[in-house]
Parts: structure tokens; C-alpha cells; sequence
């Protein structure tokens, strides 16, 4: 499933490079620095080592980058790990092409993982697996921050003609009237019972969660993401 994953996004890279996606930061992204780093004196930050799971062409870690906080990044995609490399590398980020369900880096090696509309690609068992390795490389008190759709979106709720692949993953987004049709890779979705069972279960508490809304269409159709924050013990 990971293969279909991949070309997309080398496709999508390769054909629009840096306008493939957004330029600037997700703003709940944003708002997490906001609650939990930015209080940090300047001198302190680049000792504090924040890795993005997924990357893309780096567009959340132009924060990290600019507010001056160790900066680490992965994504499956060489054409985006090319480019956000360009961008970002002379300032001293890590930035690697590779499986964020293999994270390549040691035992508690991070303040904080971040998840910004990433692992959705990842099916619930594969999902197990990257949760697995977000707490193996995160510190003691170190926080996972996700974005991620929830299943009050009516892409989910109305997903035929797609097909699901288990309880919350499709087969990709294919209702052309959906937000996010041409997605024809796994797209997983959640809601807040399946966060908290699952992160008490992986040793983590749950400690902010939110939802995010936004509609297409003319107000026609709902896209729900769910932001959360969960705390290794």
C-alpha cells in the first residue's frame, strides 16, 4: 500500500516541486509550538530536537527553522525530501527520504514528533507500527502532535464509492465530489474514542484535543480533522 502511497507524491513533486503543497506553516501547527516551545528562551531551542513525520517539501519546518529549534525531518517522497533538502539543509536540519514506519534515529532522541496530515496514508495496523516508533524516539514527557481526518468528515461518512480496508482506512478518495478525490492511495480516518483507547494502550496520555471544520462547495460538504497532543509517560 505504501508503493501507491509514494508514487503519488513523487508525481505530485515531480510535476508542481514546491507548489505541490502549501508554502507556510499549518496554522494548528502553529498554535502547538504556540502552547508548548515558544515560551523557550532563544539560547535553549536548538537543543530542543522536534522531527516532522512526513515532511513534504518542508513547509512546517520553516518554523522550526525560523524560531531556531533543532529541526528533523522525514518523508517517503525523494522529490520532496530533494526539495525541502534545498531549502532547509543549510540550517543545519536533518532531513532523510525514508519509511516513517522505520524512523532512523535512536531511542528517546526527540522533545516532540509531529504529525501534520500525515500518517492518515498508513492503514490501522500500520498505523500501530508508526505509533510504536513515535514513542520508541521520543523522550520521557516528549509530545506527539497530530492533524489528522476525522471519520465526522462526510468524505468517510459518504465514502462510496471507495471501499474500506479495515474499520477506518479507504482504499482512497473517490467520490469526485469529495474534498481530496484523486487521493487513490489508503486514507485513514479517526474519531476521539479511537484516539484515546489507542494512546492509553501505547503509553501515552491525551492531554489536548480539538476539532478543526471546514466546508467545500459553497458550504455543500464538511471535512472534519482532529488536532491532538499525547504525552509519552
Amino acid at each position: 500500500m505504501m508503493q501507491n502511497t509514494k508514487a503519488h507524491y513523487e508525481s505530485e513533486y515531480g510535476k508542481a516541486g514546491l507548489y505541490a503543497q502549501r508554502r507556510w506553516p499549518n496554522e494548528e501547527f502553529c498554535r502547538f509550538m504556540g502552547r508548548n516551545f515558544f515560551s523557550k528562551p532563544e539560547s535553549e531551542r536548538k537543543d530542543i530536537r522536534i522531527l516532522e513525520a512526513g515532511c513534504g517539501t518542508g513547509a512546517n519546518l520553516r518554523l522550526l527553522v525560523q524560531e531556531g529549534f533543532g529541526t528533523y525531518g522525514i518523508d517517503l517522497s525523494e522529490e520532496a525530501v530533494s526539495l525541502s533538502s534545498k531549502l532547509w539543509g543549510a540550517y543545519g536540519c536533518e532531513i532523510v527520504c525514508g519509511n516513517m514506519m522505520e524512523l532512523p534515529w535512536k531511542d528517546n532522541s526527540f522533545h516532540a514528533v509531529a504529525d501534520v496530515f500525515s500518517s492518515y496514508c498508513l492503514a490501522e495496523e500500520e498505523f500501530q507500527v508508526f505509533s510504536d516508533e513515535v514513542y520508541r524516539v521520543l523522550e520521557k514527557g516528549g509530545i506527539y502532535f497530530s492533524y489528522t481526518p476525522s471519520k465526522g468528515s462526510e468524505a468517510f461518512l459518504n465514502y462510496e464509492p471507495a471501499q474500506k480496508i479495515d474499520a477506518s482506512t479507504l482504499d482512497g478518495i473517490r467520490r469526485e465530489s469529495s474534498p481530496y478525490y484523486g487521493n487513490f492511495y489508503p486514507f485513514r480516518f479517526m474519531n476521539m474514542e479511537d484516539i484515546e483507547k489507542f494512546f492509553d494502550k501505547k503509553r501515552f496520555d491525551v492531554r489536548y484535543m480539538e476539532k478543526v471544520s471546514r466546508t467545500y462547495r459553497t458550504m455543500e460538504e464538511t471535512f472534519e480533522f482532529l488536532v491532538f497532543e499525547a504525552v509519552k509517560r
